[in-house]
């Protein structure tokens, strides 16, 4: 992995001035939307990884990728999304522009897919009860599809060898400010602790998963159909991987970063029921081992990549609390399994 690579910088941030994400008022874009809509008015509908632009009067919506997303990957994600409208999924599905459903923007991959009209539910735990049942449904289907797809340069956690590679640069960004030296320390400290409760991929059943499993990423429609968005992360990877990404944003969507101890963790394993129940498929006793570790990497893959971002010692102090979650969730191992009390 190049250390240097500008897909490193902020990305995550969904920031709208990320050097590597277009803006809407480039002129390379500008011209593409006046070529495919030009009595369109052009809405950016926000986004991590690419520039998403709703173009009203044609019902569309145009996706300029960064520029290491590749034509072989975005065609596979195109296949995927098709397969999936296919077996009754609401999901955007590509629109054929000039011939082919891929073209360029400059040095950019950029493609059109039908806009969805969607509402997005407000985080409560019975939101996310509602989540988890569509993620199941979702991983159902994309279980059973054989489609190669090429692995995205970016994801959303990292095993803990990635996490030390990337520490140094880290620890090195913010060594003027004592503050965020020690939360750097506490980050080491916690790295090293996910290394001994890891389980590696190997280990653990692998699918195709959609990578970013959230309530912005999965809405509803008007009239009460699930609809799945945004498949920029899609790719074969532990499907523990998936209910420990959304288990981490809901914790810390609902607060459970603030005050871990307290915090309903009963009602995780009604959660993964549900989810189970939907994929029609039982956890293995490795993917329910792997659930807290997993779950906590995903506060320590953000950290562990600020010194590459404009403002490291900023960025890494607002992810204290973040990273206590971490903390917590590595001394209570069996919590997302109903046993809040129980260390190792």
């Amino acid at each position: 992995m190049n250390l240097a690579h500008p897909r490193l910088l902020e990305w995550w941030t969904d920031d709208p001035a990320d050097p590597d994400r277009p803006s809407l008022h480039d002129p390379d874009v500008q011209h593409l939307i006046a070529a495919i809509s030009p009595e369109s008015h052009a809405t950016d509908l926000g986004g991590v990884m690419s520039l998403n632009v709703r173009l009203d009067a044609a019902g569309l919506v145009l996706r300029v990728h960064q520029p290491f997303v590749s034509r072989q990957r975005v065609l596979a994600v195109q296949d995927v999304r098709r397969r999936l409208a296919s077996q009754g999924l609401v999901v955007p599905v590509p629109v054929r522009w000039n011939n082919s459903t891929v073209f360029r923007c400059r040095n950019r991959w950029a493609e059109l897919e039908e806009y969805l009209p969607h509402e997005r539910p407000a985080p409560t735990l019975d939101a996310y009860t509602w989540l988890f049942r569509a993620m199941g449904a979702l991983h159902g289907v994309l279980r059973d599809l054989d489609v190669v797809v090429p692995r995205p340069l970016v994801a959303t956690y990292a095993p803990p060898g990635s996490l030390r590679r990337w520490l140094p640069v880290t620890e090195t960004a913010v060594q003027g400010d004592p503050d965020a030296a020690d939360v750097a320390r506490l980050l080491r400290a916690l790295v090293q602790q996910l290394q001994r409760q890891w389980l590696p991929a190997t280990e653990l059943p692998m699918q195709l998963v959609h990578g970013d499993v959230s309530l912005r990423n999965v809405c509803q429609t008007a009239d009460g159909r699930t609809v799945y968005l945004d498949f920029g992360f899609l790719a074969r990877r532990p499907r523990i991987h998936e209910l420990a990404c959304a288990l981490a944003k809901m914790l810390l969507a609902l607060g459970g970063h603030r005050s871990p101890d307290s915090f309903a963790w009963a009602s995780i394993p009604r959660l993964v029921e549900d989810y189970e129940a939907t994929a029609d498929v039982r956890l293995t006793l490795a993917e329910r081992r792997a659930l807290a570790p997993y779950t906590a990497a995903v506060p320590l893959y953000a950290a562990a990549l600020d010194g590459f971002t404009e403002n490291p010692v900023e960025k890494l102090h607002s992810r204290l609390p973040f990273l206590r979650l971490s903390a917590w969730l590595l001394a209570h191992p069996t919590a997302l399994l109903g046993e809040a009390s129980g260390k190792r």
